[in-house]
């Protein structure tokens, strides 16, 4: 499997990749290093990460990379308007900086698994010219953990790794104050309880309610003197604080509407 990613890669003398920090964009990363390709990482801050700057540097540095390029910018308007379609946009307004180059190809790390979901974002990302490795060799997101960490990356700022943007359901705004509030609870919980499925999602203006997978993470959500510190954060953005008995699952705000 890594030979073949590192083969499809030494097609180019030279390319930037979309780095997250996650398994995706490391596995391309240290593939490409360890052949000895040009490759030149960027991370995109616009406030919806949930890992810090210091975690980005840390992951590229874990692969062997320290020529990271952090570019900072503010999502438009008609992205924090939070449509449907919302990841169309923000991924074109991404993408925009680096495609405009035009001095070398542009990857990132869109897999095979991520075809069984609603991803607006790709189209953007096809419309740019932008290519997916893993995705055009068929390389599933385990096999990309797999590959990752073999290479040196570290799970827990992998798993850090998301787009707080998806934690808002359609049409709720997303604002800075929202997106504080959620990167800061989910943080606090997933560093004390190591559940990385954890996700904080606001449905809408009045309900902030709380996904999580792990047994660990259900009973320190239960504990009184944990639950009123994430229920006093949480009512900074909404009127409820709820935990989730379903438990942690993705894509359910696509699902129910049939996307």
């Amino acid at each position: 499997m890594k030979d073949q990613l590192i083969n499809y890669l030494k097609k180019t003398n030279r390319f930037y990749l979309m780095f997250s920090g996650g398994f995706d964009s490391s596995a391309i990363l240290g593939s490409a290093l360890e052949a000895g390709l040009d490759v030149v990482p960027v991370w995109i801050d616009n406030g919806f990460n949930r890992v810090t700057e210091k975690d980005i540097r840390q992951q590229a540095a874990n692969m062997g990379c320290y020529n990271l390029e952090i570019i900072r910018m503010q999502p438009h308007q008609n992205v924090l308007k939070n449509p449907v379609d919302r990841c169309y946009h923000c991924k074109g307004q991404i993408i925009h900086p680096v495609i405009s180059r035009k001095d070398a190809p542009v990857f990132d790390g869109t897999n095979a698994s991520d075809s069984t979901n609603y991803r607006p974002g790709v189209k953007a990302l096809r419309k740019g010219g932008v290519k997916s490795p893993l995705a055009e060799l068929q390389i599933t997101k385990e096999q990309a953990r797999e590959l990752a960490i073999t290479l040196g990356a570290d799970p827990v700022i992998a798993n850090m790794e998301g787009c707080l943007a998806t934690r808002f359901n359609y049409k709720v705004e997303i604002t800075t104050e929202k997106l504080n509030i959620l990167r800061e609870i989910e943080q606090y919980i997933l560093k004390t309880t190591g559940d990385h499925h954890l996700r904080c999602r606001l449905d809408d203006e009045d309900h902030l309610r709380i996904e999580c997978r792990s047994q660990a993470a259900f009973l320190k959500l239960i504990e009184p003197e944990f639950r009123e510190k994430i229920v006093k954060t949480g009512k900074q953005i909404a009127t409820f604080v709820t935990l989730d008995l379903e438990g942690a699952r993705k894509n359910a705000f696509d699902k129910k509407l049939g996307l």
